[in-house]
């Protein structure tokens, strides 16, 4: 929980929830690697695939109330670090702008970042200006020109369409619901979800279906 979120950030270098995702020119810094298919795209959109999943991560985290603990100090840096590595990723004049366009990826990672969001707005989205905010709205909106295939990709579709929902900026109703049905129509016991017309028994059961 916290404790173990705590010590990440106070660990020696690297630190992963700091000195590399949280500051502007972060990209500078980041050294993705990637397979020699497609490695350019695959670089740079390694960059928005760790920030939003590491803000679903920590979010929980980064909501709780500011006290004047060492933990809770720590906290508040990095809440606002977060805040502002928000405003980096959607600003298209930034260093930190991140890859909206160029790959249907996209569409996965911006979930974790919307589910974040949905996770703890006060803390991660009602302190974002105005413009910052609008910019995320527009990205989101932006993703439904990536058709998803029939798996769990769905349910990624239906996060950042459900963010949008709950920050009235018109959410496409039909989206969220097409992609609850079909997953509940994939159940077949157990616990486990057949992630597509198919069954596969593998890790994105717990991995996205469920925690989607």
């Amino acid at each position: 929980g916290g404790e173990v979120l705590y010590r990440l950030s106070a660990a020696p270098e690297p630190k992963p929830l700091t000195s590399t995702q949280f500051e502007a020119a972060a990209m500078d810094r980041m050294h993705a690697t990637a397979s020699r298919l497609k490695a350019d795209t695959l670089k740079k959109v390694a960059y928005l695939e760790a920030f939003g999943r590491l803000m679903m991560g920590v979010a929980p985290w980064l909501a709780l109330p500011d006290d004047d603990s060492a933990e809770g100090r720590q906290r508040k840096q990095l809440r606002t670090a977060a805040l502002a590595a928000t405003a980096h990723s959607v600003d298209p004049s930034s260093p930190d702008y991140m890859l909206w366009h160029e790959t249907g990826q996209t569409l996965v990672d911006a979930a974790y970042l919307a589910q974040a969001l949905l996770r703890a707005p006060a803390a991660l989205w009602d302190p974002l200006d105005r413009t910052t905010q609008q910019r995320v709205v527009a990205e989101f909106r932006a993703l439904r020109r990536v058709a998803p295939p029939n798996n769990n990709w769905l349910l990624f579709m239906a996060m950042v369409e459900s963010f949008l929902l709950a920050r009235d900026e018109g959410a496409d109703p039909f989206r969220i619901d097409t992609a609850l049905r079909t997953i509940e129509s994939w159940y077949v016991g157990d616990g486990w979800y057949s992630d597509g017309p198919a069954f596969h028994m593998d890790y994105y059961n717990s991995y996205v279906i469920h925690s989607m």
